[in-house]
């Protein structure tokens, strides 16, 4: 699911051009900012149109939509809560204890709701945080044999490297490579040292006439352990001399996914226990193993956090409500009953228990994409109003009002909210 970036500017420091549209009854509509909403759903309505406050009374609306175009706040929940009744909720999860789960999110520390309610917990749901776009002159550290050219140019043996800030567990690298003559690059990472002639802990990719290679140096046991090999991935079937690649690198799971040119050429790629502990170097290099006269220009880098759970595990559809579910990053399932979530050191810990290991071990969220929650759908009477925040948040309400740039609203599930209006997209009678 792709989640909408969102703001955090106070509603009256919005301009204009983002103010709210109220659309009335038979296709009429009126653009202004919204002064407040009464109880009794009274909109009140700074327009253009009119040198004093607007009111337009409560069942003449048919939606109130606020613009948020310009929103470019990431969502950082890092779950998604969805209810029987519908309702969806980008969510922290807290503990699930005594039936009931705790949880907060951008506009609530503490809420609680009983495991009956729940449909599904999302898990890895935030979006992915860019860390790094370049290359930029003078940022990266270059031999002779390189240069500065709108990217990073080579003309010969050498380096080009770079130190990052300490990384993140869940990474994805992306660049952009071209070439001019034989192609011949490594590229290393998570190396813990810039000298790239010298013996380190780190992974790299090699690509030349014989293929391309994903690697493993270590410097203890085995130097250079081999992870994936594409032999038959030659710079011949390039007719345009470049490719893009990008790289994920997920460390708590050992494992690493490799794309080139937007085609995934291998999902799980292992590194070992046996090459010892995960490389977590801050230093990148591109190197040029091919002649003088070839030329590599290098471009659109980037480093982002890889926050996503697997996406084929999220397309998995429910088969069962009489027990809960789980399936883990690889869509592996198990069904059972989901006995507890506490809070661990690192993440949150997941209990699940199921008929054939009635004695589980706690499970990290980071390894659990989804869990399905036992029990049908529910069958109560829709509430009157809808509202539909950032990042894909829809809540179902008996009652709302706004006033000082907050709504509140009545949740028949989770009871009275306040939300900043900064978050809100849209407002409307159910159908």
């Amino acid at each position: 699911m792709r989640l909408a970036p969102i703001i955090s500017l106070p509603l009256c420091f919005l301009p204009l051009l983002q103010a709210e549209e109220i659309s009335l009854g038979e296709g009429g509509k009126i653009t202004g900012t919204i002064e407040s909403v009464s109880a009794d759903q009274q909109i009140t309505i700074k327009s253009p149109l009119s040198p004093q406050p607007i009111t337009i009374l409560g069942k003449s609306f048919s939606a109130v939509t606020f613009d948020r175009q310009d929103s470019a706040e990431k969502n950082s929940a890092p779950n998604l809560l969805q209810l029987k009744n519908g309702d969806s909720l980008p969510v922290t999860i807290k503990k699930l204890e005594d039936q009931t789960l705790s949880f907060s999110t951008q506009w609530a520390d503490q809420l609680s709701i009983d495991r009956s309610q729940i449909d599904a917990l999302f898990f890895g749901t935030s979006q992915n945080l860019a860390l790094y776009s370049g290359p930029k002159d003078k940022e990266w550290q270059l031999n002779n044999s390189w240069k500065f050219e709108n990217g990073l140019v080579s003309s010969g043996y050498g380096a080009a490297t770079r130190k990052f800030e300490k990384l993140p567990d869940r990474y994805i690298i992306r660049f952009h490579i071209s070439w001019v003559g034989t192609a011949g690059f490594k590229f290393s990472f998570a190396n813990n040292t810039d000298k790239t002639t010298e013996a380190s802990d780190c992974y790299y990719l090699q690509f030349n006439n014989a293929g391309l290679e994903l690697k493993r140096q270590a410097t203890g046991g085995k130097k250079h352990t081999s992870l994936a090999a594409f032999n038959e991935f030659t710079p011949e079937q390039l007719e345009e001399n470049e490719m893009l690649v990008e790289i994920r690198v997920d460390k708590p799971n050992r494992q690493l996914q490799l794309s080139v040119n937007g085609k995934e050429l291998r999902k799980n790629i292992v590194d070992p226990i046996e090459t010892g502990a995960t490389p977590s170097g801050e230093f990148m290099s591109f190197a040029c193993t091919s002649g003088n006269n070839d030329r590599h220009t290098i471009d659109q880098i980037a480093v982002s956090s890889w926050d996503s759970n697997s996406t084929d595990a999220h397309l998995e559809k429910r088969t069962d409500t009489k027990n809960d579910i789980l399936f883990d990053l690889e869509s592996n399932r198990s069904s059972g009953a989901l006995k507890s979530i506490t809070a661990g050191d690192k993440e949150p810990q997941i209990l699940f228990e199921n008929p054939h290991d009635p004695s589980p071990h706690p499970l990290p969220a980071s390894q659990v994409a989804i869990i399905y929650f036992s029990g049908a759908a529910s069958e109560a009477k829709k509430p009157p109003y809808r509202v539909e925040l950032l990042n894909d948040c829809l809540l179902q309400v008996d009652s709302f009002r706004i006033s000082a740039g907050k709504l509140t609203v009545t949740h028949p599930l989770l009871g009275e909210l306040e939300i900043p209006t900064t978050l809100v997209t849209k407002i409307a009678p159910q159908s």
